[in-house]
């Protein structure tokens, strides 16, 4: 008879958010196949079956827990795109400074590596992570970059190529503060990198007054 209020009272105290990030946490020090269920109740204060009440398997937990740090940044990108009023420009300044700042400062900025680190094991997360992730951030430049052009904004250019050029160089960045950045005898300072890469994309995107780039 005891058992049963006992029971309530772990599922009124399990929070979902304490246990994705204690998995988030797990994830990054360990690895995806290292990590343990046991070991993410453990760390989030609460029983292995409680978990089991929010996440059917550990698969289920990871892709909250890219849904939770880099997906809903991602979805808030995109709310920012849709109702942008101003310049290409001004949009990929507000996106740069704002989400992706947002982003590389948080533990889930780690969670690139970890997909990129676990793809041979695991190739159904890399394969979500591409498609839910990657596919839809650069389509989401390709966007910006597309109407700066058809504004007169943007010069003309191959645009899927430049957005995967772009991505490129702003996915590699929390790759490398999470693996050879510990040994940079200058680390990263995000926001004179982004500064420099908006001035870079800029002058090449622009359009000059004779139609070409802006020299």
């Amino acid at each position: 008879m005891s058992a049963a209020p006992a029971q309530r009272r772990v599922r009124r105290e399990v929070s979902p958010e304490q246990v994705i990030s204690s998995a988030l946490g797990l994830f990054l020090e360990r690895g995806f196949a290292a990590t343990r269920m046991e070991d993410v109740a453990t760390r989030a204060g609460v029983s292995k079956g409680a978990i089991y009440l929010h996440f059917p398997n550990k698969e289920a937990l990871f892709h909250e827990v890219v849904r939770s740090g880099v997906l809903s940044r991602l979805e808030q990108a995109e709310a920012t795109v849709a109702a942008h009023q101003g310049s290409a420009r001004e949009l990929l300044d507000a996106l740069m400074h704002g989400v992706l700042l947002e982003f590389w400062g948080s533990a889930s900025s780690g969670i690139p590596k970890l997909i990129i680190a676990e793809a041979q094991a695991f190739p159904e997360l890399a394969r979500d992570y591409f498609h839910e992730v990657s596919l839809r951030t650069r389509g989401l430049l390709e966007n910006i970059l597309a109407g700066g052009v058809e504004t007169g904004e943007f010069r003309r250019m191959d645009v899927s190529y430049t957005a995967r050029a772009i991505l490129s160089a702003l996915e590699h960045q929390p790759i490398l503060h999470h693996s050879l950045g510990v040994h940079d005898p200058e680390p990263l300072e995000p926001v004179r990198f982004v500064d420099a890469m908006l001035d870079l994309v800029s002058t090449g995107l622009l359009k000059s007054p004779s139609g070409g780039a802006v020299q």
